[in-house]
């Protein structure tokens, strides 16, 4: 017996040692990555904007408090976001920030206190490549050539099939369908679709009069251009499998399709503002009234930002499952992160006639 015993714990002894191994272990270079992010959408015909934040490692991120949600000052209802403590920690307010256009132009960009964003009066154009240096980072991309699309037809349908849809609120039952086409003329390779329903809520009369509009950022279809078969469960009030964000490197051809813009609800109290995907846009009440409508907005997309935009669809719906495999929101900022993109625009507008 007691033979016995030495001879278990010999095998014991012989198996634990025999899987001892010397892994060498070889910490991140944290010197050669910024502690800096920059992120820009280049929007063509719009001022140049490049915003620059500090890096914070996970668990050290400043929260989000109520002076994030409402940076606005009590005196003048203007934005506050210098006097905001979450910007405070996180925002770059004295970054030496500069753009060069197409390789010639170079222009200064300055910090903006309203946006808390690096601005200059530029605006590029279309095909506009655009060089940012910051904080010892440089990023670029180019400004992709304006999309077309066209809206073919459009009825108002008063049976609403996505009412069942979670997170989603809406007027009666009324639903927008609108068929449009992308011709074969257009030269891009990615791009987005933006529908939007819009109504007006009510007009302020405070010292500052504004008129408040609700925006519904959600709509539907069965075309294939939309499928994405990655997004294999929905998100935010979205179907599984469905993307705005598409290729047709592939499809060859003139694209028609048509999509479903549900009505967003009437006003019915302050709980509206916050439901579902819905939220508010305010403008000045000295422009005309807008009714009831349907914003179409084709963008054509710069690599960088589609690659960006379905990593972003892809972390959405895997966040919380355990079970998926971790996704990489994509970044185009060598030695840091962050997103520089650009996309040109195609917008129409098509009423509800009420």
């Amino acid at each position: 017996m007691k033979n016995r015993i030495i001879s278990v714990l010999t095998c014991c002894f012989l198996v634990l040692t025999a899987c001892e191994k010397e892994v060498e272990f070889n910490a991140p270079d944290t010197e050669a990555i910024s502690n800096v992010t920059i992120n820009a959408i280049i929007a063509a015909d719009e001022p140049l904007k490049v915003y620059l934040n500090k890096m914070y490692s996970v668990g050290k991120v400043p929260l989000l408090n109520i002076g994030y949600m409402f940076p606005f000052s009590n005196n003048d209802g203007l934005a506050d976001y210098q006097n905001d403590d979450y910007y405070k920690k996180t925002a770059i307010f004295d970054a030496d920030v500069k753009a060069v256009v197409n390789g010639q132009q170079t222009y200064t960009l300055t910090m903006a206190a309203d946006t808390m964003g690096y601005v200059c009066n530029y605006r590029p154009q279309a095909g506009d490549h655009i060089e940012v240096q910051a904080e010892g980072l440089h990023v670029e991309t180019t400004v992709p050539t304006s999309p077309k699309i066209e809206i073919l037809d459009y009825k108002v349908l008063t049976e609403n099939p996505y009412r069942m849809m979670e997170g989603m609120t809406y007027e009666t039952d009324s639903i927008m369908r609108i068929t449009c086409r992308i011709p074969s003329s257009n030269t891009n390779q990615y791009y987005r679709l933006r529908v939007r329903g819009e109504r007006k809520l009510f007009t302020h009369t405070w010292t500052d009069p504004w008129a408040y509009y609700l925006m519904q950022d959600i709509y539907f279809s069965e075309d294939d251009l939309f499928v994405d078969n990655r997004l294999s469960s929905g998100f935010g009030g979205w179907p599984a499998y469905f993307s705005s964000v598409f290729d047709i490197t592939h499809k060859g051809g003139e694209l028609t399709f048509s999509l479903d813009s549900p009505k967003p609800e009437e006003y019915r109290g302050p709980s509206s503002y916050f439901k579902g995907k819905e939220n508010i846009m305010r403008q000045q009440v000295s422009e005309p009234d807008v009714p009831a409508r349907v914003m179409v907005e084709l963008q054509a997309l710069s690599p960088e930002l589609y690659h960006y935009l379905k990593s972003v669809e892809l972390f959405r719906i895997t966040e919380t499952d355990a079970f998926s495999e971790p996704v990489q929101i994509y970044s185009n900022v060598q030695n840091g992160w962050g997103i520089f993109g650009a996309l040109s625009y195609d917008r129409h507008f098509v009423q509800y006639g009420d």
